[in-house]
């Protein structure tokens, strides 16, 4: 534990690393229907963190740069709501390599628990989808949130696979980094403090996160498709890649995998390496010399 001069208690790196083995260990125990409930509604506080940050983005007549710092802001919500409230979240679940790595838990049992987590988040960012559709959210502002909507689901399938791959990848360094965070604080205001900052520059950045993705892509898809929109959208509208199989090889599988890379190898697994494979070698081999300087007193 560290105290600095303010009185704010928060946990070292190292203990950090030792309380993500723990958790990783009470999220892949966990019953598959509570692993099922949680997910979908974590899916689902994505899902409305994606649609805060249409609202918030859509028509602000700022500078492009401003406009994303607001919207990365905004979907800091979902993170939010997933770590306070509780919720299982499969790109945060990618640290649960920590507890495999330590042999805590099987390979099994942290596959399992990404599938079910998984298939609930896609269920819980559908139903969002379905609601914000027949709220009529699209037809915000005489349409223009509608056509944002759209543009932002043809900008993510018309990426190709090895971009959306890479942009998943930088996402969930930051997106886990967030949750790490919010291991270390305490309090309410340490953990939101710890996740608005990654949260907001993987949005900014135009990163890829495969869960927003299951609510951004399908609800852009709708909306293309209501008559209301057709005299909405510009003439020209890049629309040829917007269609369900786009969405799952140019986006979906992309975005996951490149996820599961980032949150694995490039936080999840050097923490691990740093803060428990070194320590515990390193308290190994003064367990050796510490019994070889005995055995050579007794001889």
């Amino acid at each position: 534990m560290q105290i600095n001069k303010f009185g704010f208690d928060l946990l070292a790196p190292c203990d950090i690393t030792r309380k993500a083995e723990s958790v990783g260990v009470a999220k892949a125990t966990s019953s598959a229907k509570i692993l099922l409930i949680l997910g979908v509604l974590a899916g689902m506080f994505i899902g409305l963190a994606g649609q805060f940050y249409l609202i918030a983005t859509f028509d602000t007549g700022m500078n492009p740069s401003i406009t994303r710092l607001l919207g990365g802001m905004a979907f800091s919500l979902g993170l939010v709501l997933v770590v306070i409230a509780g919720a299982e979240l499969f790109t945060g679940n990618t640290l649960l390599i920590v507890s495999c790595l330590s042999r805590k838990i099987t390979v099994r049992q942290l596959l399992r628990n990404w599938v079910l987590v998984y298939l609930g988040n896609l269920a819980g960012s559908l139903i969002v989808v379905g609601l914000s559709y027949f709220a009529h959210q699209w037809a915000l502002g005489g349409l223009t949130l509608g056509t944002h909507a759209v543009a932002v689901a043809a900008g993510k399938t018309a990426l190709p696979f090895s971009v959306s791959f890479v942009r998943a990848i930088l996402a969930n360094v930051l997106v886990v980094l967030a949750v790490w965070m919010t291991f270390a604080g305490r309090s309410l205001t340490d953990k939101i403090a710890g996740i608005i900052l990654p949260i907001t520059a993987f949005v900014a950045s135009g990163f890829e996160h495969s869960v927003a993705n299951m609510f951004f892509v399908p609800f852009g898809l709708l909306v293309a498709r209501h008559p209301e929109m057709a005299l909405a959208l510009p003439a020209g509208a890049p629309l040829e890649t917007l269609t369900w199989p786009s969405f799952i090889l140019h986006s979906l599988i992309p975005s996951t995998l490149g996820n599961i890379v980032g949150g694995v190898l490039f936080v999840g697994l050097l923490y691990w390496y740093v803060y428990i494979a070194c320590a515990e070698n390193k308290d190994r081999m003064q367990k050796e010399k510490e019994k070889f300087r005995r055995l050579r007193q007794e001889v």
